[in-house]
């Protein structure tokens, strides 16, 4: 085979696959931006309700009484619910319950209305986690599609990168049979060329692998920032996670904790580094060009947030357990 012709179709192949690269993944745009939050954003009427009951219509107590008979972490999550007063009222109540029919009628329905206020908030958590779940999982797709993409692209350059050196050899064997042994040079520096130029885009692809990727309902961006009030995270669950731990000597909030998790895994990039600069705006924004790196950064941030999340329905059902137990030893 003549040399020319020989490169022309190394030149060919080399074409085909740069167009391939060069189009990119076939991402069907609902995989990307299926949605994850509540299709409605109306505020639950029964919180409202609940809320007024135990700041308006409970008298305030002495939350004394409550030592003894509640743990420090029921105490906490009540208080983060909005409910340490009913518990008081629940308490006082019970020591008139033994003798006072009223008094026993008037603890059940304050206790009605605590473990009312306990549903609702595992039902919140449940919704929290579950929106953190789907949006790790969008993340977490992207990413393997991507990878899938680019690796079939290495496949295809490594291929042709191996027909190539193959048939180069083949003519540069015959050029020394030939004596012709410049030519037979020339042929081998060509191989070798072409074998470091798809190598070298092969070893490239995993940089050019990106994406758009939006999440204009970012609960990240939520944690981030930490306003008063979280327009995306439940109030009773947003309570939790920014009240300060006790538990923590530097009295940090859960939601600060998850922060510094986030630096010291490096999910971010090194302090003050470009690379850090541009996640922040990245992870924290609406969306923009994400890398597989970035999508699986972004899924582990998601994935801590999920569990500390979930943690919280461990303290809302031991004051579940303490309150029944209240009940009935009094029984």
């Amino acid at each position: 085979m003549p040399i020319g012709t020989l490169v022309w179709w190394i030149f060919l192949l080399g074409l085909t696959s740069g167009c391939a690269i060069r189009q990119g993944p076939l991402v069907h745009p609902e995989v990307v931006e299926r949605r994850c939050g509540p299709v409605s954003t109306v505020q639950r009427a029964t919180d409202q309700h609940l809320r007024l009951h135990a700041d308006t219509e409970i008298p305030s107590g002495n939350t004394d009484v409550l030592a003894g008979r509640f743990s420090p972490q029921s105490q906490i999550i009540a208080t983060s619910l909005g409910v340490k007063e009913l518990l008081v009222q629940m308490t006082v109540l019970e020591s008139k319950a033994e003798r006072d029919v009223t008094a026993a009628l008037q603890r059940l329905q304050v206790q009605q209305q605590i473990s009312n206020r306990i549903l609702l908030a595992l039902l919140d958590v449940a919704r929290s986690a579950a929106e953190a779940d789907c949006e790790e999982k969008r993340a977490d797709q992207l990413a393997e599609l991507l990878r899938e993409e680019r690796d079939k692209h290495i496949r295809h350059l490594l291929l042709i990168s191996i027909v190539g050196d193959a048939m180069i050899g083949i003519v540069a064997g015959g050029l020394n049979l030939a004596v012709l042994e410049t030519a037979a040079a020339a042929a081998e520096i060509l191989g070798g060329s072409v074998a470091t130029w798809f190598g070298v885009a092969s070893l490239s692809l995993s940089d050019e692998a990106r994406h758009d990727f939006r999440h204009q309902r970012n609960l990240l961006q939520e944690v981030w920032i930490g306003p008063k009030e979280s327009a995306l995270i439940p109030p009773s669950v947003w309570r939790h996670m920014t009240r300060p731990l006790p538990e923590d000597p530097e009295q940090y909030s859960l939601r600060e904790s998850l922060i510094m998790r986030w630096r010291q895994d490096g999910r971010l990039g090194e302090a003050g580094s470009e690379l850090e600069q541009r996640r922040i705006a990245l992870f924290f924004g609406e969306g923009g060009s994400y890398s597989i790196e970035d999508l699986r950064d972004r899924a582990a941030m998601l994935e801590l947030l999920k569990t500390d999340v979930n943690l919280m329905s461990q303290d809302l059902e031991r004051l579940m357990e303490e309150i029944l137990l209240q009940g009935h030893g009094k029984g």
